[in-house]
Parts: structure tokens; sequence; C-alpha cells
């Protein structure tokens, strides 16, 4: 990836441009569901401009960015939900509450910068318009 800053992460692999290839995540996720994932990233390309997919390997989680190079959203896979870090306003924590999904902040890089994090979303949900609708909320804030 050209304009990287610092060093390349050992498990972490890009896309030249837009979505990292199903090779590269689907046999480190085969035990894992994938609907909601795969469902959600289709609907992040189709709607955001420009935007980029890297996969860490070890972590097993997918983060997005744009042409800036800014990190704007990760999602973490786990087998039973999926947990989100959005560059979004914390304080949107009561809207998630009142759509049902649990937020557990996390302590991390994220989190200090006042990003939205340990949102937890239900590998079973169908709330699939209103969960997308959050995470484009990423591209509209300028930190």
């Amino acid at each position: 990836m050209k304009g990287q800053r610092g060093k390349k992460a050992k498990y972490v692999k890009y896309a030249e441009k837009g979505l990292v290839k199903d090779g590269v995540w689907k046999k480190i996720l085969q035990s894992y569901p994938t609907t909601l994932i795969k469902t959600i990233r289709q609907r992040l390309i189709a709607e955001i401009p420009n935007l980029n997919e890297k996969f860490n390997t070890n972590s097993r989680y997918f983060g997005y960015y744009t042409k800036s190079n800014e990190d704007r959203l990760y999602i973490y896979v786990q087998r039973e939900k999926l947990v989100v870090d959005l560059c979004i306003q914390a304080d949107l924590k009561d809207a998630l509450s009142d759509q049902g999904f649990q937020v557990r902040p996390r302590d991390n890089f994220q989190a200090k910068h006042g990003w939205l994090t340990g949102w937890q979303i239900p590998q079973s949900t169908t709330n699939i318009d209103f969960i997308v609708s959050c995470l484009f909320k990423a591209w509209e804030r300028n930190l």
C-alpha cells in the first residue's frame, strides 16, 4: 500500500483497491458464521466511494479506510458476534442500546481518540439496515 505510515503489520492483508479477496479471509474464518460480515462488506463497498479494506489474519478483524488512509471502522469477527469499533461519537451508545445492542467500551487506541468502541452485534441479528446506517456515519465525522 502506497503512502503507508510506519511499519507494515505482519498479519494485515491490504486490498489494493476495494475489498480484500475472499481467499484471504475465508480460510481463516471457515469455522465462523460469515453471512453477516459478508452482507456488511457488500453494503459498505456499494455505498462508500473509494473504500479500502484490510484484514488481520491473526486478530480476525476487517478494517476500513478511504483515500486519506485514516481508519474509520474495525469489525472483529467472533463466533457469536461481531465487535465494532467505529469512528463516531461515543455518546451514540444510547441509540444503539435503544435498538437492543450491547456496547462494552474498550480501552484501546480508538477509544482514546473518541471512537465508539465495543459495539456488540449478534451473528443472528436481522437489523442490517440500522447497522449499516450506523457504520456509514463513520465517514461523516471529521476528527
